[in-house]
């Protein structure tokens, strides 16, 4: 009987590579954490985000991007990177029905809108927190994680509901807008770093 390998008909050839198709990350397999979100005297200064975390159903990873720069001459033009800009990030969580999601995301609200109208020079308490995007695999393992620093909600709205007929679960939709991302390896290795070695995760989770 003559075998067939499959896996040597998958994949772009290379010289000096051996042909392969790797096992990508999954969409359905990442978790989202947010340090410092919804710490607010109204619930004694404590994070209350655990839950917006275990029913988050959407979250776009981080993504950025150059403004582009000409310079006209006499032979056409010369292109070259301008400024780097994030783009914000949109998420949703489930409505769930003790509103537990929504009290959550409204009490960080609520700390961003309260410092923006402080009469004084200094800021008592910093409003913004720290989020983590992880790809997990199959045992909540994390393969990699983006770091975003600077973070804060811009919006949270529920869906409008309402509809006849309609049975399909609610959901908020937010806003989040942060100051700078970093990726890192499973090892702690800042990938965008150019191999540096990060404990900046561990030490966010030990506070």
């Amino acid at each position: 009987m003559q075998y067939v390998d499959t896996l040597s008909k998958f994949g772009t050839k290379l010289e000096g590579y051996n042909q392969r198709v790797k096992f990508t990350h999954l969409q359905t397999r990442y978790r989202v954490r947010f340090f410092g979100m919804s710490c607010h005297p109204y619930n004694g200064n404590k994070t209350g985000s655990a839950n917006i975390t275990m029913d988050m159903t959407e979250f776009n990873p981080p993504k950025g991007s150059f403004t582009d720069q000409t310079i006209q001459n006499v032979n056409g033009e010369i292109h070259y990177p301008g400024e780097w800009k994030w783009s914000e990030i949109q998420f949703k969580v489930y409505n769930s029905y003790d509103n537990v999601n929504y009290w959550e995301l409204l009490t960080q609200i609520q700390a961003q809108r309260d410092l923006s109208e402080q009469n004084t020079g200094t800021v008592p308490d910093n409003y913004k927190f720290v989020s983590s995007f992880e790809h997990v695999d199959g045992h909540q393992n994390a393969m990699s994680y983006w770091i975003l620093e600077g973070c804060y909600l811009r919006e949270a709205s529920p869906d409008q509901g309402g509809k006849n007929g309609d049975h399909s679960p609610t959901t908020i939709g937010c806003t989040m807008v942060f100051d700078n991302a970093s990726l890192y390896d499973y090892d702690g290795t800042l990938i965008t770093g150019n191999g540096c070695r990060s404990s900046y995760l561990k030490e966010i989770l030990a506070t």
